[in-house]
């Protein structure tokens, strides 16, 4: 069974069987990759996109999904 990691508007990062609709699918699902370039959330389990939750304007919610994609591909080996 493949797992999938994937985004929410809220910048929340969750791991799934598929990415829901409403979500955007990370590059790589390597739970070590993605918590090494999130954020962590105060609770010290919750993993955010950097950027995401305090973006105000879309286009800037956008701006760092992109920058934590690029991060993450950069961090698997270009891998998609």
């Amino acid at each position: 069974m493949s797992v999938v990691a994937y985004a929410w508007r809220s910048g929340l990062i969750e791991f799934g069987r598929f990415t829901p609709q409403g979500a955007l699918a990370l590059p790589t699902a390597d739970e070590s990759i993605i918590s090494a370039v999130a954020r962590h959330a105060y609770d010290g389990k919750t993993l955010l996109v950097p950027g995401v939750p305090e973006a105000e304007e879309e286009r800037d919610a956008i701006d760092a999904l992109g920058a934590f994609c690029r991060q993450l591909k950069e961090r698997s080996g270009g891998l998609s």
